[in-house]
């Protein structure tokens, strides 16, 4: 596992349902995780709740699955294109993602905006309370 976070452009993934966004997402999440990245650096949105529980199960279950058995492990590591990776690597990648999980903004993305706006309400032009439409 990498120290320094190493740089990774920013990426858009949009494709239509059933195409394997969960599957990219989550292998970009933990690359950029195993590369140092800190949990809340990371944003990942979806249009649904359903989506984000999927892709937050998704995170934890490959990386608990490839911290415990080698042979997941590996295929994690190919995913990711880190070929090196082991399991204890997976472990430490698992650790850091369990101590940020209350950092971390993985949701919708109108919860996202909502949270946005509940931070600066008076400079979007709003009062102290208001509700999503």
């Amino acid at each position: 596992m990498n120290t320094a976070p190493t740089l990774i452009p920013h990426e858009l993934i949009r494709a239509s349902a059933g195409s394997g966004k969960t599957y990219q997402l989550t292998n970009r999440f933990i690359r950029l995780l195993y590369h140092g990245q800190s949990p809340e650096r990371i944003i990942a949105l979806t249009f649904t709740r359903k989506a984000a529980g999927e892709f937050f199960a998704g995170i934890l279950t490959k990386l608990a699955d490839a911290s415990v058995d080698t042979k997941m492990a590996r295929q994690l590591a190919k995913d990711i294109e880190v070929p090196d990776a082991k399991s204890a690597n997976f472990r430490a990648v698992l650790r850091t993602l369990i101590e940020g999980m209350g950092r971390l903004t993985l949701g919708t993305i109108d919860s996202f905006f909502r949270g946005i706006l509940g931070l600066f309400p008076l400079e979007f032009g709003l009062g102290g309370e208001f509700e999503m439409m």
